[in-house]
């Protein structure tokens, strides 16, 4: 197993926040848009969490442990996504 590059794994839970203080910020009404409420990147993970409930009709904890897993996994897959780019 190859040794895991620490700066990669940081980048990309750097972007993966970005990428959830985003979908929060897009969810929120215009004159909020910019404030620290709306970029606060636990609200995207619970809006992934309510799609979720949404289409599969689980409850709440459950919605939460499948969006947090998929997170992990994004976080993981972008992860090497920039290994393969930017590292040797």
């Amino acid at each position: 197993m190859k040794k895991i590059n620490i700066w990669f794994l940081i980048i990309s839970l750097i972007l993966l926040l970005t990428a959830c203080s985003i979908l929060s910020m897009s969810s929120v009404a215009s004159n909020y848009r910019f404030s620290f409420v709306a970029m606060n990147p636990w609200n995207g993970i619970e809006g992934i969490a309510f799609t979720i409930g949404y289409f599969l009709h689980t409850d709440k904890n459950t919605s939460m442990l499948i969006g947090i897993g998929l997170l992990l996994i994004m976080w993981w897959r972008l992860y090497l996504l920039l290994r393969r780019t930017f590292g040797r």
